[in-house]
């Protein structure tokens, strides 16, 4: 999205770079099959309510009044957005299509509940695969969502970062969790349907890549699936990723990756006020500074993954896991005060600050010559749930695990997401993708499973 000019706080209530699509009618047209479907719903009698996950979250709202009115802030805020943009880009979103109505404090829960009971559809926008982070994009972006900065002040924080509201959340998400592993899931997996409306086996998803080079069998029910879960955690057909290079003197990257932020000597701690959004070692590591010492002065890769790619992680070295646990946090919460400067949106912002405070399973590995390393997967909006396969979880005390490249340490569920690598100080030297990853950004493919990362330092 973009706003031609600065937003001013108590003028416009929206920050530019909550995670959505710079163009607002990509948002708008990813909503309007959920939006029409419930209004066709309720005006012929077949809306069946809220699901009980969601009745339970909105209950909860609903007596809890400084969550009620923080909701209802950020809804008139999107709101008030909304209503500007349609007259701003009228003629684009004209062409491009239909765009969401402004929505009603009920509304948002009744198309929550749509949300939750489907699996989320195939198309073409950046949107694919996160119809709740549509739903909740704008919002996500308000002051009051979000939070905002105030000079030489610690932040003032929204909505989406107040703890109690993400455990609530966590419910709704768990239960859309639980239908996704279910075969009542696989509706647009239909091989009697494939062109059907948001189908991930039409022809469009074929050419966007989502089968290439994966397992499936194109004469079976769901092409063999027995649930989208399932599916969206599809394996690469054996030898289509080989790791590459002498694993005594490289190190690869454990999972697919578009280049997206690149930062050098890490801070042990960095304040969220600042602008540039360093990382904060202390607060990427859950507030461990044993490991935020051991990598303060390194490098860190960013990478990011859309819906339609790999999402299992590998390990990427020969050597052992010392450390991994899950860190729980938050689910739609961007760094208040992003996008006051003219032209910035999340990519340079809030993916780094993702790392820091969103749920995200956390691995320290040790390599003979490469010293430790640090392969954190951090879920994205909707993308809440970070498995960490049962052989690799080490806790605190415990016996290392050793692994060799490729073995499959977890995976995400249902979703985009983000990944980092961060090596200690002067022990790895990485490559240009990754050494200036933002000028690869705008990759036609990701990096492949298996590609170097990191050489030995000349």
């Amino acid at each position: 999205m973009t706003i031609d000019r600065k937003p001013e706080l108590g003028n416009n209530p929206i920050q530019q770079g909550f995670w959505a699509p710079s163009r607002q009618w990509t948002v708008d047209n990813f909503l309007l099959p959920i939006k029409r479907d419930l209004h066709k719903r309720k005006n012929t009698g077949r809306f069946d309510g809220l699901t009980p996950a969601v009745a339970e979250f909105k209950a909860w709202v609903d007596s809890t009044p400084k969550i009620k009115h923080l909701l209802q802030a950020a809804l008139a805020q999107a709101n008030a957005f909304i209503i500007f943009t349609q007259q701003d880009n009228l003629d684009q979103i004209i062409d491009d299509g239909d765009y969401a109505k402004v929505l009603g404090y009920d509304e948002l829960f009744e198309m929550l509940s749509l949300i939750v009971s489907t699996s989320p559809a195939f198309n073409n926008t950046a949107m694919v695969g996160t119809p709740m982070n549509a739903l909740l994009a704008v919002t996500m972006g308000t002051f009051a969502g979000n939070g905002f900065l105030k000079p030489n002040q610690e932040p003032v924080y929204g909505l989406f970062h107040n703890a109690e509201f993400n455990l609530q959340l966590k419910k709704v998400l768990d239960s859309w969790n639980t239908f996704l592993k279910s075969p009542a899931s696989l509706d647009k997996l239909d091989i009697n349907d494939p062109e059907k409306e948001g189908s991930w086996i039409s022809l469009a998803a074929h050419d966007a890549g989502v089968w290439q080079d994966m397992v499936y069998d194109a004469e079976a029910p769901a092409y063999g699936y027995d649930s989208w879960n399932s599916f969206f955690i599809r394996q690469f057909v054996p030898g289509a990723r080989p790791f590459q290079g002498d694993p005594d003197r490289v190190i690869n990257i454990g999972c697919e990756t578009t280049p997206w932020e690149y930062q050098n000597d890490l801070a042990k701690a960095t304040n969220f006020n600042v602008k540039s959004m360093p990382y904060s070692l202390v607060d990427i590591f859950g507030g461990n500074e044993q490991w935020a010492d051991t990598f303060a002065g390194g490098q860190a890769y960013q990478g990011f993954l859309s819906a339609t790619h790999y999402h299992r992680w590998q390990a990427p070295l020969n050597g052992k896991i010392v450390r991994s646990w899950v860190q729980q946090g938050t689910y739609f919460a961007q760094r208040p005060g992003q996008g006051e400067d003219s032209g910035t949106w999340e990519g340079t912002e809030s993916q780094p600050y993702l790392a820091e405070v969103a749920t995200r399973a956390i691995f320290i590995m040790e390599h003979e010559h490469f010293g430790y390393i640090a392969l954190i997967c951090i879920g994205m909006v909707e993308v809440s749930t970070c498995h960490i396969n049962d052989p690799y979880i080490v806790g605190e005390g415990e016996p290392a695990v050793t692994i060799e490249r490729g073995d499959a340490i977890g995976h995400f569920e249902f979703g985009g997401s983000t990944h980092m690598m961060i090596f200690q100080k002067d022990r790895a030297k990485l490559e240009e993708w990754a050494h200036d990853a933002q000028n690869f950004r705008n990759l036609t493919a990701p990096i492949s499973l298996g590609s170097v990362i990191a050489t030995l330092p000349d």
